[in-house]
C-alpha cells in the first residue's frame, strides 16, 4: 500500500482473497441470422480449443461439442496472429462490438499463447448450447504463471457448425480488465501498463517509472524467478468498482491481485495515484509478486510481515527520516490505538486514513528494525518462514534470530517510539 504524502490518500492494500467469484451469467437465446452463416474453417492449431469427449450416443451433442471447439480454437489462433476478420467469423451479429473491443484489448496488452478449451462437453437448453471455455494467455511475452479466465457462453450449433450468441461474465476473479474494458496499453522490459483511453496519456510515464519498479523489485525474487512481465492496470472510477470483481476499502488506491499463486495482476486507482508516486507505489506492489510467487496459503494472518516487507522493499537504502509516512507513524504510535508489533493487524475496511498510514509504517519500521540488528538474509529467512510457509512467529524467532519472538518483537517496539517519538 502506498499513501500520498500531505494529502494523505491511501493506497495500495494486497487482495490476498481465497475465492472471488463474478456474477452469474446471463442467459440469453439466439439463433443464425436471415443471411447465413459467416463462412469459417473447423481448424485446431496448438493454440486451438481442447474438444472433451461428447456422449457417443448422442450425435447431436458429439457434433455440437466438436463445433464449439473448433470455432473457440479458430479464435485462439486468431488472436494469436491478429486476425481480427477470423476472430469474429463465429460470432453473432448482435456480440459483434463487444467480441471486438475484447479482442482489441486482448491485442494491446499483447495477449501471447493464448488458448481456449472447452472446460466439459456443453449441454443443450432452450436457445442453443451452453459450454465453459477456459482462456489463458500471457500478457507481453510468454512465459507467464497461467491465469486462466473460464467465461459462460452459448452457441448456436447446425450442420455447418457453431456460432457465439453469448458471452456470460467469467466465473473466477472476473471481471477481468480485457474482458468488460477498451484499453490501451504501454509494453516495457519488464512491464505492461494497460488503461482505459481516458488514461491512455499517463501510459508512457506510469510505464518508465514501472520498469525503474520492476528492477528493484526484481532483486527480492527469491523463491520463485520474477515474472516475465508485471502487469498493471489503471482503473477509472467505474473500472476500479467493478473490475475482478473485488470491493476495496474507501482508503485504498490500488491493490496486488493474486489471481493464482504464480500470477498476480496489479490495478491503480488512476484518480488517486499521480505520476510523483508511481515509482514508490509500484515497488511496493511489485513487491508482493516478487515475495509471495508461488506461495498457495492464505497469508492474512501475516500481515505485518506482508506488508511490512513490500514497505522494506520500496524504502531500503534510504534514510528513517525520508519515509514518506513518518508523521502519520508518530500520529498512530502517540494516539494508544497501537498495539505494538507483535499485534499488529490489518486496518479495518472502514479504518481512517491516518490509522491505516500508522499502521503501515509501523510494520515498515518493524521489518527495518529486524534487518538493521539480524541482517537482511536472516529477516528474508524469517519473512519465508512465516509468511510463505505459515509457520508461527514464536517458533522461527529463535531459529534464525536466536532470541525469542517476543523479544525481537519488544526491540522493534522500543525502535519504532525512538525513530517515530
Amino acid at each position: 500500500m502506498k499513501l500520498r504524502p500531505g494529502m494523505l490518500r491511501a493506497a495500495l492494500a494486497v487482495a490476498a482473497v481465497a475465492v472471488l467469484l463474478g456474477g452469474p451469467a446471463a442467459v440469453a437465446t439466439g439463433r443464425f441470422g436471415a443471411d447465413g452463416h459467416t463462412t469459417w474453417v473447423p481448424v485446431a492449431g496448438p493454440a486451438g480449443a481442447a474438444a472433451p469427449g461428447g456422449d457417443a450416443a448422442d450425435p447431436a451433442a458429439a457434433w455440437a461439442t466438436e463445433a464449439i471447439a473448433a470455432a473457440a480454437g479458430v479464435q485462439a489462433e486468431a488472436v494469436n496472429r491478429g486476425d481480427a476478420t477470423a476472430f469474429l467469423a463465429a460470432v453473432d451479429t448482435p456480440l459483434q462490438a463487444p467480441m471486438r473491443r475484447r479482442f482489441e484489448a486482448l491485442r494491446a496488452i499483447r495477449a501471447t499463447n493464448y488458448t481456449a478449451q472447452l472446460e466439459k462437453a456443453p449441454v443443450l437448453e432452450a436457445g442453443g448450447w451452453r459450454a465453459t471455455v477456459e482462456l489463458s494467455f500471457c500478457a507481453g511475452a510468454p512465459g507467464c504463471g497461467a491465469a486462466p479466465v473460464r467465461v459462460p457462453t452459448l452457441w448456436a450449433v447446425n450442420g455447418e457448425g457453431a456460432r457465439l450468441v453469448e458471452w456470460g461474465s467469467s466465473t473466477h476473479y472476473g471481471p477481468r480488465p480485457w474482458e468488460v474494458s477498451e484499453l490501451r496499453a504501454a509494453i516495457g522490459n519488464r512491464v505492461v501498463v494497460a488503461a482505459s483511453p481516458r488514461y491512455a496519456s499517463r501510459l508512457q510515464a506510469t510505464l518508465q517509472a514501472a520498469e525503474r519498479a520492476a528492477e528493484k523489485a526484481d532483486r527480492y525474487a527469491r523463491w520463485r524467478p520474477a515474472p516475465a512481465r508485471y502487469v498493471v492496470y489503471l482503473a477509472g472510477a467505474e473500472e476500479w468498482s467493478t473490475w475482478y470483481g473485488v470491493k476495496q476499502p474507501a482508503w485504498a488506491a490500488g491493490y496486488a491481485m493474486p489471481i493464482t499463486p504464480d500470477h498476480t495482476e496489479i490495478v491503480l486507482n488512476a484518480s488517486r495515484i499521480d505520476g510523483g508516486e508511481a515509482f514508490n507505489t509500484l515497488t511496493h506492489e511489485f513487491s508482493h509478486v516478487s515475495t509471495l510467487s508461488g506461495v498457495r496459503r492464505n497469508y492474512t494472518d501475516s500481515w505485518l510481515l506482508v506488508e511490512g516487507m513490500a514497505e522494506y522493499v520500496t524504502h531500503v537504502g534510504r534514510s528513517a527520516a525520508t519515509y514518506p509516512w513518518l508523521s502519520g507513524t508518530r500520529r498512530y504510535v502517540a494516539s494508544g490505538g497501537w498495539p505494538g508489533t507483535a499485534a499488529l493487524a490489518a486496518p479495518a475496511e472502514t479504518a481512517s486514513v491516518g490509522d491505516a498510514t500508522g499502521r503501515y509504517g509501523v510494520a515498515y519500521f518493524a521489518m527495518r528494525r529486524l534487518a538493521e540488528r539480524f541482517g537482511e538474509e536472516k529477516l528474508l529467512a524469517f519473512f519465508a518462514a512465516v509468511a510463505r510457509d505459515g509457520r508461527q512467529p514464536d517458533q522461527v524467532s529463535p531459529e534464525i534470530f536466536g532470541v525469542a519472538w517476543a523479544e525481537a518483537a519488544a526491540d522493534c517496539d522500543r525502535y519504532i517510539r525512538s525513530v517515530a517519538g
